[in-house]
């Protein structure tokens, strides 16, 4: 029998853990490799945001679950304060990214929306210059894999490393009450940096497992 009070709490997790996406917490390649994905959308208004890891739930504090809930929150005061099209940027510390069940993994993740613009090519054109800033030298593509759960994926995004293809995130039109507002990207940082040449001998992988709802 396991014993579950030894298994990591997900919020005892993310308080204790690093964010490496964040300067206030010093230095780190990931946020390098934010910038680059960050100047790969070209210039034009942009709104930069952060996703705290703990946020309040109906009984407590809970793991923050990714970036993309984040934007959703904000979008409505962004809209309201008159802003139809920027380009957002939403990074931080998550607990069960891309997860369905209960078993969840504590990551960092970074979201890049284009507000505004809702045209597949665009979304096409920011996957590829996002991709070509990132790893280079790599070899990505999008499986349509459409999810009710998780908003703004229509398309899961790989990206071949060591021999395989690994699921880095997903992308596609991101929607508000069935309008659709912006295209865009959620991608997991970690397995970028280890393919980047940011990686050298400062990477941080997914260091914890732990029990999560995406309630």
């Amino acid at each position: 029998m396991t014993d579950d009070s030894t298994r990591p709490d997900p919020v005892r997790a993310l308080m204790e853990r690093r964010d490496l996406t964040d300067p206030a917490q010093g230095d780190h390649p990931m946020q390098q490799l934010i910038e680059r994905l960050r100047l790969s959308t070209g210039d034009g208004a942009r709104r930069t945001l952060r996703t705290p890891p703990l946020v309040p739930g109906p009984e407590g504090w809970r793991a923050r679950h990714g970036t993309t809930e984040t934007v959703l929150t904000q979008l409505p005061d962004i809209v309201a304060d008159g802003v139809d099209r920027a380009v957002i940027h939403c990074a931080g510390l998550v607990c069960g990214s891309r997860r369905t069940d209960a078993t969840a993994l504590v990551a960092h993740e970074l979201d890049v929306w284009l507000l505004g613009e809702t045209e597949a090519t665009a979304l096409a054109s920011l996957v590829q210059s996002a991709m070509r800033a990132a790893v280079p030298r790599a070899t990505y593509r999008l499986i349509p894999a459409r999810s009710g759960a998780l908003p703004g994926r229509d398309f899961r995004l790989d990206v071949m490393g060591q021999g395989d293809w690994q699921d880095v995130g997903g992308c596609g039109v991101l929607r508000q009450e069935g309008v659709a507002v912006a295209v865009g990207f959620s991608v997991t940082l970690e397995p970028l940096l280890e393919l980047s040449d940011l990686a050298g001998d400062q990477v941080e992988g997914v260091t914890h497992t732990v029990t999560s709802s995406r309630s």
